[in-house]
């Protein structure tokens, strides 16, 4: 689902991309789009 997600924000050419996913995920390894992530365990 995540790499859905940022083919979708890729498509629309978004600035960034805002989730859950923890920063160790593999998503933030994306590098065409800002990934952040609102997890509060690593705040």
């Amino acid at each position: 689902m995540d790499a859905l997600h940022v083919a979708a924000a890729l498509q629309i050419q978004a600035d960034e991309l805002i989730t859950t996913e923890k920063p160790t995920k593999p998503m933030h390894r994306v590098r065409e789009i800002q990934i952040v992530s609102i997890d509060i365990s690593f705040a």
